[in-house]
Parts: structure tokens; sequence; C-alpha cells
């Protein structure tokens, strides 16, 4: 029973260190009626993972919460605005995974999924050679990007390792 106990807390373990989305702060244009925010958080609660939605009908802002572990990617994000006839822009977003490529043009591929983007700094100044190959926490901005596409770059603010 013992044995059964510690393999379940070491599996929930690794399962909270997976990389993921943790946070998608979307623009949703088109997105102007209660009936409107209700299709998309009702679509945006179907997708695996996802912990909570709360839409903002006068900014057009629609907040996805994701739970420890998720392995949700962009695309079913982008798919949900879709679906419902609506354009989806830029997003903000709070995503945990691994840091690879070079200095000068580092990669951040989201664990658990096949999201991968090119970091591109909002700001000069920040160096990610010591980040290189660890588990990070970025935060930034996704483009828009075209309809059943999803971005290739992320534009980060903030970039750390993950603890």
């Amino acid at each position: 029973m013992k044995k059964i106990a510690i393999a379940g807390i070491l599996g929930m373990c690794a399962l909270t260190a997976q990389g993921q989305y943790k946070q998608i702060n979307m623009t949703v244009f088109g997105m102007d009626c209660p009936p409107c925010a209700f299709a998309i958080r009702l679509s945006m609660k179907n997708v695996r993972g996802v912990s909570g939605v709360d839409v903002d009908l006068n900014k057009g802002l629609v907040t996805i919460k994701l739970t420890a572990g998720s392995t949700a990617e962009l695309r079913q994000f982008n798919e949900a605005v879709e679906k419902n006839g609506f354009a989806h822009q830029d997003a903000d977003v709070l995503v945990e995974g691994v840091l690879s490529g070079s200095s000068k043009a580092p990669l951040l591929q989201v664990t658990g999924t096949n999201d991968r983007y090119a970091l591109v700094p909002f700001a000069q100044g920040v160096d990610v050679a010591s980040l290189m190959g660890k588990s990070v926490i970025v935060q930034g901005v996704l483009p828009q990007s075209a309809r059943g596409k999803v971005p290739v770059t992320l534009r980060y603010k903030t970039i750390a390792v993950s603890k």
C-alpha cells in the first residue's frame, strides 16, 4: 500500500513539473453580446485542461486559466474562437517550457504540447544564454495569426527559471 501511495505522489510531482500554458488572455474581435460571450466561454471550457474562463465584453477579452499538467495547445483555443465566427487577435500568455536553440535564436518548447515558438524580446538587454536547456516561465505576447494558423514567435516581456 505504501508503494502505491509513493508512486502516486511521484506521479503527481512529475505532472505538476510539466511545462504548459498557465494563463492566456486572448482578445476576440466581434464578440459584443451576452450570447457571444456564452458561446466563447462554453467553447473554451470544452478544451481539456481549462479550469476557468472569464469573458469581458467591454474589452473583448477572454481570460483562460489552465490546470496543472494541462496539455492544451494554442491551436485549440484559436479553433474555439473561430468556430463561433469570431477572430482572435493578440494573446498575452504565461507559459512554461524548455528553452533551446541559441542565445541569438532562442526557442521555447511548451512541454507536453507540439507548440514551439521563436522568442523575441520586447526590449533589449535580456540575456537568455544562461537559461538554455532549462525549464523557464515566460510572460509575453503571441501575435495575431491567420485563420487556422498559430503564431511562430512569442514576444517575451519576462523570462525566468521555473521553480
